[in-house]
């Protein structure tokens, strides 16, 4: 048996402009920004609620556990909401993730300040 091969043509490449790596760069900061700072109030978080549960009050740690998830799930979804909502304004993925990046953002670094700063 022989198989017959089709012709194989390189596709050319694709030029990258200048504003879709300038989205990019700007995804990816405020991306690491928001990451930094969810990672710092988890961080908090999970001392609170090991702190309760070592105090003999697992069910209370067990429910702001709980109130914690379910505030970041709402936020995963909002987030979901508004990346699909742009996609049908057709946006590129780069621009999609800076602006839901930008979206994501302040929350959660006013949240580490707050925390960060004891106020």
């Amino acid at each position: 048996m022989t198989t017959e091969q089709l012709p194989y043509r390189v596709p050319a490449p694709v030029p990258v402009r200048a504003e879709n790596r300038s989205m990019t760069v700007l995804a990816a900061i405020l991306w690491t920004i928001t990451v930094m700072a969810v990672g710092l109030c988890l961080v908090v978080v999970l001392m609170i609620a090991v702190w309760g549960a070592a105090a003999e009050h697992p069910a209370e740690a067990g429910s702001f556990l709980l109130q914690v998830a379910g505030v970041l799930a709402l936020a995963a979804a909002v987030l979901t909401a508004v990346w699909y909502a742009l996609k049908l304004l057709r946006l590129g993925p780069a621009t999609r993730w800076a602006i839901t990046g930008a979206l994501a953002c302040p929350g959660p670094v006013a949240l580490a300040l707050y925390v960060y700063l004891g106020r």
